[in-house]
């Protein structure tokens, strides 16, 4: 992907997940989710994330996990917890996006209260396969990274 393609994309995304007609169930404005960078910078306060985690999004390998991370926490904060709806978060997120904004009656639910064993028990599923997904990533970042340290200059 070129950068011009990446950089693109960054800009469109939220506007591809139709955020302008989920912000207000947020409780936030419309017009935020229109201003590249600042609505991921919303999105991922509003998750309960940190959100200075809006500015991993410029690098590029990052951006992938990091588009996961928002897509399926802002997917949960609306109810949708299942297996499948984080298959869908993360591979096909604009149908759960659309399905979001198509509903007038969307709550935007409160973070997760770990203690609550039902609650741990709806996104257990769910869970396990977002470790699942990013693992095999951070795997691949410690492999590259050991490599380029064993390497010996030439000379």
């Amino acid at each position: 992907m070129s950068f011009t393609i990446f950089y693109v994309f960054l800009v469109l995304h939220p506007y591809l997940a139709l955020w302008w007609k989920s912000f207000p169930s947020m409780g936030r404005k419309s017009w935020e989710a229109l201003i590249p960078g600042y609505n991921y910078f919303i999105a991922f306060k509003a998750t309960h994330n940190k959100p200075w985690w809006s500015l991993l999004l410029l690098f590029p390998g990052v951006h992938i996990v990091m588009w996961m991370v928002i897509n399926v926490t802002y997917l949960r904060r609306f109810g949708y917890f299942s297996l499948g709806h984080t298959l869908l978060g993360i591979f096909f997120p604009y149908t759960l996006f659309y399905r979001v904004s198509k509903t007038s009656n969307t709550d935007f639910l409160p973070e997760t209260n770990w203690a609550n064993s039902k609650e741990r028990s709806e996104r257990e599923w769910g869970d396990h396969l977002v470790l699942f997904m990013s693992l095999p990533v951070i795997g691949h970042a410690i492999a590259l990274g050991t490599q380029a340290l064993s390497r010996e200059p030439n000379g």
